[in-house]
């Protein structure tokens, strides 16, 4: 691929106007990658890939590189995630990762960098969808952390995923709460991994791999965020993540949730009866082994 001769790239580009419709990705296109994933958001070494929605008007998109502009107001979706650039070369491509433009968006060379894709009329009939993609340098210290997987884990049944690391000792509680509770805690998987701070139940689901008839490996999720770790009862959120079904997430304490996970599991109750379950405070604290 013939690259850009200039390199750099500061503010924001005029709106661009698509030639050809389909999904988007920032990404080396001679790294050999492929990207993929479910979700607004999907993103690994050198490629983000982003769902562009189901409208059938072409998109418009604005670029940002360079530093932190802030996150903007009045945009339908808002998300982030770090992207590792691994050859120092990322360029907007359409859906069959063919460049459409050229500037060289990894302004700082090789390392890490914060996506923040703002978008707009995504699924609107009759409205051209809009993204404003910001890609600022993150900070080079010689040891990068890894991305996001395009998937957590590749484990069958329940998780238990940490996305909030400000309070590691009540989550060291938590865990020894965990190691030293019932049996029926035996088949949770736990996910610690910094790569998923701040992530948000969507985007926790849209992680999750899925066999080649699209049921997902897991399809019950935990997620211990920051109120799950404020509190003494550690009030998890719960997840469905059952294909088909609609239920609201819901809070339970750590001290229910081992009777909740193998009530689910054996399918003696529905998610939603358990939701149905909370208290006044959108907490579930009763116990039914």
């Amino acid at each position: 691929m013939q690259r850009s001769n200039w390199p750099l790239l500061h503010g924001r580009t005029r709106p661009l106007k698509m030639k050809e419709w389909g999904d988007l990705a920032v990404m080396d296109p001679d790294a050999g990658k492929r990207p993929r994933g479910r979700g607004f958001l999907a993103a690994g070494k050198d490629w983000l890939h982003i769902d562009a929605g189901s409208a059938l008007e072409n998109p418009v998109v604005t670029l940002y590189a360079g530093d932190d502009p802030g996150a903007e107001s009045g945009w339908d979706e808002v998300e982030e995630v770090t992207v590792i650039s691994t050859t120092g070369f990322l360029s907007l491509c359409d859906s069959g990762y063919e460049p459409v433009r050229k500037e060289n968006l990894a302004t700082a060379g090789a390392g890490p960098y914060l996506m923040r894709v703002h978008a707009s009329d995504r699924s609107s009939d009759g409205k051209k969808p809009r993204f404003l993609i910001q890609v600022i340098p993150g900070q080079r210290t010689g040891t990068e952390p890894e991305p996001p997987s395009s998937t957590i884990e590749e484990a069958a049944g329940p998780l238990l995923v940490r996305t909030s690391f400000e309070r590691p000792e009540e989550w060291a509680r938590l865990l020894q709460a965990l190691e030293g509770g019932p049996e029926y805690y035996g088949s949770i998987t736990v996910v610690d991994n910094r790569a998923y701070a701040g992530f948000t139940a969507n985007q926790l689901q849209a992680r999750i791999g899925r066999d080649d008839e699209g049921r997902p490996d897991s399809t019950l999720v935990l997620i211990a965020d920051e109120r799950t770790l404020a509190t003494a009862e550690f009030p998890l959120l719960a997840v469905n993540n059952l294909p088909g079904d609609d239920d609201d997430p819901f809070r339970i304490t750590l001290a229910a949730a081992g009777s909740f996970v193998v009530n689910m599991e054996l399918a003696n109750t529905s998610f939603g009866e358990w939701g149905r379950g909370v208290d006044f405070d959108g907490v579930y604290r009763q116990e039914h082994y």
